[in-house]
């Protein structure tokens, strides 16, 4: 293209009037170029806000980790029938533990779901956890009063307690300071510690209590029982491979049948994260391909539209080639034609996306806990990248509608009715 007709206010004009005069049709073509971009933009953006939106749930989070529980035989083995109910215990963290050095988070936990909970005249029923202050390491939640339990409440088997926010908010008002207050828990009366809110773990919710482990051991007769592990390990080991070690050695341990998938319960939080992380990338090379094909054909029809412009000034270029205008200004001004209407149209895409992606964001999305997306947007690096494909594919495109009129003889072109 001639750059030098970018700075012609001859050529500009012809553009406009151009435009201006198939108004209707120049706009409809306009759409599809409009529309793939819009797609583009919306779609990535509202992928990379799953994304961040992952990334926020989790920062507090051990994400390369597992849950692992006893569960009920399938097949005699050893001498055991099947249908025995495998129990986890005390012991079995510290085998674990001598076993499988890399672990760098070991926490168990026992709970006592639908326990009664009264302060003053009002009363609920609520999930008691009993917990290590590693499990809050792992999977940290957002405490806004006070603190989580510590090593001196293990050590001390202190009657303490932390309230989800939604338990506060039940018995207390929301400016009322619970700290050093005694709520009941069961029969017992347990001083608050703290407040949380937001916990990263996918077992916890607000509406939850958290005890001291060796507390709840002793208060609800559990003895050496654990209902369920914890564990982490560094992101450089394969968490799925670790899972199968851990539960082998437990089958050898507890006496269960290697084939035996029912003796021992897991949940693979770095497996499923790993999935859910590929989903979303998937996610992101769907929205760039949808959005190119669409672009991709919108420009196309860019082209069409040009084809048929050049046909009805085919008396015009004859004039103009008459008058001593040179192929290459022929070329150059319907190639400028077809980078201004492809540049108008991807960008009312880029601002009619950016416009939707920021209700999202500033409306729908802040508060809303139920929809997992945090600042959807695209960065401006992969906006320019876009643009200047885009570009490139207008150019290509008016090739061929500018090559129809330069090829018009200019005798041939005067001749057209």
């Amino acid at each position: 293209m001639n750059w030098k007709l970018l700075f012609d206010i001859d050529a500009w004009t012809e553009v406009y009037a151009a435009i201006r005069k198939n108004k209707l049709r120049t706009i409809l073509t306009m759409i599809g170029v409009a529309w793939g971009m819009f797609l583009f933009v919306l779609l990535l953006g509202l992928t990379r806000g799953m994304q961040n939106g992952f990334d926020r749930n989790l920062a507090d989070a051990a994400t390369n980790s597992l849950f692992v529980w006893g569960g009920t035989t399938s097949m005699p083995y050893k001498g055991f029938q099947k249908g025995r109910m495998i129990e986890l215990k005390m012991s079995d963290v510290k085998q674990i533990q001598a076993k499988f050095p890399q672990i760098s988070l070991i926490a168990p936990r026992n709970m006592n779901p639908n326990s009664v909970v009264a302060f003053g005249t009002k009363y609920n029923f609520y999930n008691v956890n009993g917990d290590y202050p590693d499990q809050n390491r792992m999977f940290g939640k957002d405490i806004i009063k006070g603190r989580f339990i510590d090593e001196d409440d293990i050590k001390n088997e202190t009657k303490v307690c932390v309230l989800g926010i939604e338990v506060f908010e039940n018995f207390f008002p929301k400016d009322e300071n619970p700290l050093g207050k005694q709520i009941r828990i069961s029969d017992s009366y347990y001083t608050i510690v703290g407040i949380y809110d937001s916990p990263s773990s996918p077992v916890e919710s607000k509406d939850q209590i958290f005890i001291p482990f060796t507390t709840f051991q002793k208060v609800y007769n559990q003895g050496e029982k654990i209902q369920y592990l914890s564990l982490s390990i560094p992101n450089e080991y394969d968490i799925v491979q670790f899972e199968k070690q851990l539960k082998n050695h437990l089958k050898e341990v507890k006496n269960i049948a290697p084939e035996d998938d029912q003796g021992l319960g897991g949940f693979n939080l770095g497996e499923m994260l790993g999935k859910i992380m590929k989903f979303v990338k998937g996610m992101q090379f769907l929205a760039i391909v949808v959005g190119a094909m669409t672009l991709f054909s919108g420009v196309i029809a860019i082209s069409s539209i040009l084809l048929i412009t050049v046909s009805e000034r085919t008396k015009e270029f004859g004039i103009r080639r008459a008058l001593g205008a040179i192929p290459s200004q022929i070329r150059g001004q319907i190639l400028l034609e077809s980078v201004v209407l492809t540049l108008i149209a991807g960008l009312a895409g880029i601002v009619g996306a950016g416009l939707i992606l920021m209700f999202l964001n500033e409306v729908i999305i802040p508060g809303n806990d139920s929809i997992p997306i945090y600042n959807a947007s695209i960065d401006l690096f992969t906006l320019f990248v876009a643009l200047a494909i885009m570009v490139v594919m207008a150019t290509f495109a008016g090739l061929i509608p500018a090559q129809r009129a330069i090829s018009i003889k200019p005798i041939d072109a005067l001749r057209d009715e």
